[in-house]
């Protein structure tokens, strides 16, 4: 038997105001929940409806290679910021799948595992203009060349005087020559064989010595990746597919919402460099003016949009003051056609046996409308991450909910009610 929720909803959702409406009603139907339509997005409702992949287009480009993610997880990603940038606002994350072309700089096969920043890279991406990800095609290093090597692991000796060190990689020892190397050893840059210890991880860009020997090389860069548990070359932007778990009541921007990771083949168990959180941990996501919120396919999003549980892909970078994921870009793809709206109420009464709650508007000043929000056994009623029944919600509690409106009957056909947990001002 179907089940009928009666909600009282913000002013979004009445009729367009008659002449005689009170200057202060008229504010009202401009609250942050109003629903939003084609016009809002800047194309037409058609379009939005119908769209069923997101466009891509072919771009290259070549820039400095920034940050380099896990080499060894099925997916990863580099930061790029192209050549001519001047700040990091206009860094590129590239995402490198199997599929992805590795290349050195005279086309040769080349190893992520090997590549340093500072390395200048041509980068052939495919670029999904609505989420905003760049998933490269081909990777081309113009930085190592084909009589280079990539040397990694742990300095078991140094030796200033002889401007040598000693690398221990799979049990085998080798010697490098640092007399004409650049070295970058955390905030010394260029920095010195002083700057070294012992056990520091390290990865070299190294050439043949001429000497025979192959335990002995000339490194030509030597890079401190890993001190202990401090990491030098931190990675700090991600890309990360999760579940929203949390909305603050207040969306203004900024806003932050909190996530659970969901696992992607971006993650892999152990990765030292793994600062934002294995699948199943939650974070906490913020949203500026500038994050570009989308839809599934085609079109802008808005945070009034997002409900608990919307699968969303987060492209962000994170805060090492919060330890928060700032996001750039975030794709909701829960969210595509236009027509269902998102309100938010305070429960007055709730009629279980009717299947029903009252519920008075929240931030408006026309609490006197109300509306009945209809449900059946597909509606998915929440709290902090877990499916309840009607019988869970109480009188004060506030709810979300998500569903396609009838303005004239006042009624709303529910696919989603979720109590807000109000725990967002003591996360932020």
């Amino acid at each position: 038997m179907s089940k009928k929720l009666i909600f009282t909803f913000l002013a979004f959702v009445l009729l367009m105001p008659s002449p005689g409406l009170a200057v202060e009603e008229v504010g009202a139907i401009n609250d942050i929940s109003a629903e939003v339509t084609a016009s809002d997005i800047g194309l037409s409702e058609t379009e939005i409806n119908n769209a069923s992949e997101e466009e891509a287009t072919a771009e290259e480009n070549t820039g400095m290679l920034i940050e380099i993610g896990n080499t060894t997880a099925e997916n990863t990603t580099i930061i790029i910021r192209p050549n001519g940038a001047t700040d990091d606002s206009d860094d590129q994350t590239v995402e490198i799948e199997s599929s992805t072309s590795v290349l050195t700089d005279s086309n040769g096969s080349a190893d992520l595992s090997d590549w340093i920043a500072g390395d200048q890279i041509t980068y052939t991406v495919d670029h999904y203009t609505n989420s905003g990800a760049k998933v490269a095609k081909k990777l081309r290093n113009r930085s190592f060349k084909a009589n280079h090597r990539g040397k990694n692991g742990w300095i078991e000796a140094i030796r200033p005087e002889e401007n040598e060190m000693d690398v221990t990689w799979n049990s085998q020892v080798f010697t490098l020559d640092t007399s004409e190397a650049r070295m970058v050893a955390g905030e010394y840059n260029p920095a010195t064989l002083e700057n070294f210890e012992i056990g520091d991880r390290i990865r070299a860009r190294v050439v043949e010595d001429g000497d025979g020997n192959a335990s002995t090389w000339d490194a030509k860069i030597i890079v401190v990746l890993r001190r202990g548990e401090q990491l030098f070359m931190r990675v700090t932007r991600w890309v990360v597919d999760a579940t929203v778990t949390m909305i603050p009541e207040d969306i203004s921007l900024p806003a932050t919402i909190e996530v659970e990771i969901n696992p992607s083949k971006f993650f892999e168990e152990g990765d030292v460099n793994n600062l934002v959180g294995a699948p199943g941990e939650k974070i906490m996501v913020d949203i500026y003016e500038d994050t570009n919120l989308r839809r599934r396919y085609m079109g802008k999003a808005f945070l009034k949009e997002f409900s608990e549980g919307d699968h969303v892909r987060i492209i962000g970078r994170r805060a090492e003051d919060t330890g928060h994921l700032v996001a750039k870009f975030i794709k909701n793809n829960s969210i595509q056609a236009l027509g269902v709206a998102h309100h938010l109420g305070k429960v007055l009464s709730v009629n279980p046996d009717k299947g029903s709650i009252d519920v008075q508007l929240v931030r408006t000043n026309m609490a006197n409308k109300s509306w009945t929000v209809n449900t059946n056994d597909n509606t998915k009623i929440t709290k902090n991450g877990e499916q309840i029944t009607l019988d869970d919600i109480k009188v004060d509690d506030i709810i979300r909910v998500r569903g396609v409106a009838n303005r004239q009957e006042h009624t709303v056909e529910a696919s989603l009610v979720h109590i807000l947990s109000l725990r967002a001002s003591a996360d932020q």
